[in-house]
């Protein structure tokens, strides 16, 4: 009984200093996944990002921070970054046309398309005193309403289940010319 036990301590004394001598050489595990690097490929530091549109929430400041998470594929995060924007900025439509794009990328195509047809609303006749909507972002977003509607009325519960359905619904919708006229 004796011996059973000096040899049990001697393994467990073994394979501490085992673990003592080789260590556990664990690598952090990132919580971004890393951009692949392509010709039109701008790095962002999400880090400056994250600082600036938590010291100064600007529509700038969290546009760049959603836009930046909903690049590398996290649109819970860009959801996260717009919902706890003050409510000035959650109404600019800048920031509703990244919602309506953080919805479609989180598999709620429906809910991205009434955020999408809000923008297209608030672009297409804006509220006494506020400013109007940039043209690209009225082109941007009649694109997205057409992409939109196309997935919906495609049956399309999440497009992410179904990538063919979905490039089939993005061909139809891009078949459709639409033209915007500025006053």
């Amino acid at each position: 009984m004796r011996w059973g036990l000096l040899v049990m301590n001697g393994v467990v004394l073994a394979g501490i200093t085992w673990m003592a001598g080789t260590g556990t050489h664990t690598q952090p595990a990132k919580v971004l996944p890393s951009l692949k690097a392509g010709a039109d490929t701008q790095f962002v530091d999400i880090s400056a990002l994250e600082t600036r549109a938590s010291l100064s929430p600007t529509s700038e400041n969290v546009a760049a921070l959603a836009t930046a998470y909903l690049d590398r594929d996290q649109p819970g995060l860009a959801s996260s970054v717009l919902e706890r924007a003050p409510a000035a900025v959650r109404r600019s439509p800048e920031i509703a046309h990244l919602e309506a794009r953080a919805l479609f990328q989180r598999g709620r195509p429906r809910e991205a398309l009434a955020a999408a047809k809000g923008v297209q609303e608030t672009c297409s006749s804006p509220e006494p005193g506020a400013a109007r909507c940039s043209a690209w972002l009225s082109a941007k977003t009649a694109r997205q309403v057409a992409f939109f509607r196309e997935v919906v009325s495609a049956g399309i519960e999440d497009p992410r289940s179904d990538p063919a359905a979905t490039l089939a619904a993005y061909e139809r919708s891009a078949k459709e010319v639409r033209i915007i006229a500025m006053k």
